[in-house]
C-alpha cells in the first residue's frame, strides 16, 4: 500500500464551518427582525391615522413583517444549500481519488489537500514512475475538444468555460515546481499534470485525453493505477521519492 501522508483535512473543516453557518441560519436574523418590526409599526400607525382602520393596519403590518422574514430566510437558506451541495460533491470526489491513490503499492507517497505557494492542490503523488499533480472535478458532465476548450452542459446546450481545470492544475504544477526548486533544488523534475473526473455516473465528452496547457492528462479514477504505473518504467530512485515527499510536507 502507498504511504498516504495527508488526507483531505480541509474539507472536513469546511463542512464543520458550514454546519455552524446552517445553525445560525435557522435563527431569525436580528437585523431583519428589527427592520421588519419598525416597518410594521410605521404601517400600523399610518393605517390607523389616515385610513381609520386598526384591523387593516394590523393586517398590513403583520404581512410586511412576514415578507421581510421570508425574504431573509429564503436568500440565506438558498445560498447555504447551494454551497452545502457543492462542498459535499467536492468532498466525495476528492475522497474517491484519495482512496484510489492510497491503493498504490509500496514506494509511493500520497499527499492530499496541500497548499503550496498559495495554490490549493487536491492531490500529489510521487513514486518510482514520477511526480504527479492531480486536480479532481466531481462534475455531472463535462466536455473537452481537441484544442483543450472545456464545456459544461447547461440548459440543453454545451457552454464553454472561461477557466478550465487543465489551466487551473497547470498553475498548481508551476507553483509546486517553484516550491521544490526553492526548498531542495528539485525543480528540474518533471511534474505530470492530471485532471481526474471523479463522478462515476457523470456524462463526459472528451475528444482528447491530453490537452493544453502543460500536456494535462484527463482520466477517470479507475484509470489512475495504470496511468501512474507508467508501464513499470522507473524514473525516480527511492531516496529522491522520499526527499520530494518530505520537502512538500516541510520535514
Amino acid at each position: 500500500m502507498a504511504d498516504t501522508l495527508r488526507w483531505p483535512s480541509s474539507l472536513e473543516k469546511q463542512a464543520n464551518n458550514l454546519k455552524r453557518r446552517e445553525a445560525k441560519a435557522n435563527s431569525v436574523p436580528l437585523k431583519f427582525l428589527i427592520l421588519g418590526l419598525l416597518a410594521g409599526v410605521v404601517i400600523f400607525i399610518f393605517a390607523q391615522q389616515y385610513m381609520g382602520d386598526t384591523t387593516l393596519g394590523l393586517f398590513l403590518s403583520l404581512s410586511w413583517i412576514s415578507i421581510v422574514i421570508i425574504i431573509a430566510f429564503g436568500r440565506k437558506l438558498l445560498s447555504i444549500n447551494f454551497e452545502s451541495n457543492k462542498l459535499q460533491k467536492g468532498f466525495t470526489g476528492e475522497l474517491i481519488v484519495a482512496e484510489e491513490l492510497d491503493r498504490h503499492p509500496d514506494g509511493w507517497f500520497i499527499i492530499n489537500d496541500m497548499v503550496i505557494n498559495g495554490s490549493q492542490i487536491d492531490h500529489i503523488a510521487v513514486g518510482p514512475s514520477g511526480l504527479y499533480c492531480l486536480e479532481t472535478k466531481n462534475w455531472n458532465n463535462a466536455g473537452c475538444d481537441e484544442n483543450g476548450v472545456w464545456f459544461r452542459f447547461h440548459l440543453g446546450h454545451w457552454v464553454p468555460l472561461d477557466k478550465n481545470p487543465a489551466e487551473q492544475n497547470y498553475h498548481h504544477v508551476l507553483s509546486l515546481k517553484r516550491f521544490l526548486n526553492e526548498k531542495s533544488g528539485l525543480g528540474n523534475i518533471r511534474i505530470v499534470s492530471i485532471v481526474v473526473l471523479a463522478n462515476p455516473t457523470g456524462k463526459f465528452n472528451i475528444k482528447s485525453k491530453i490537452v493544453q496547457p502543460g500536456d494535462t492528462i484527463i482520466c477517470l479514477p479507475s484509470e489512475l493505477q495504470q496511468l501512474l504505473a507508467n508501464s513499470g518504467r522507473t524514473v525516480l530512485p527511492p531516496d529522491t521519492v522520499k526527499k520530494i515527499a518530505q520537502t512538500i510536507l516541510g520535514r
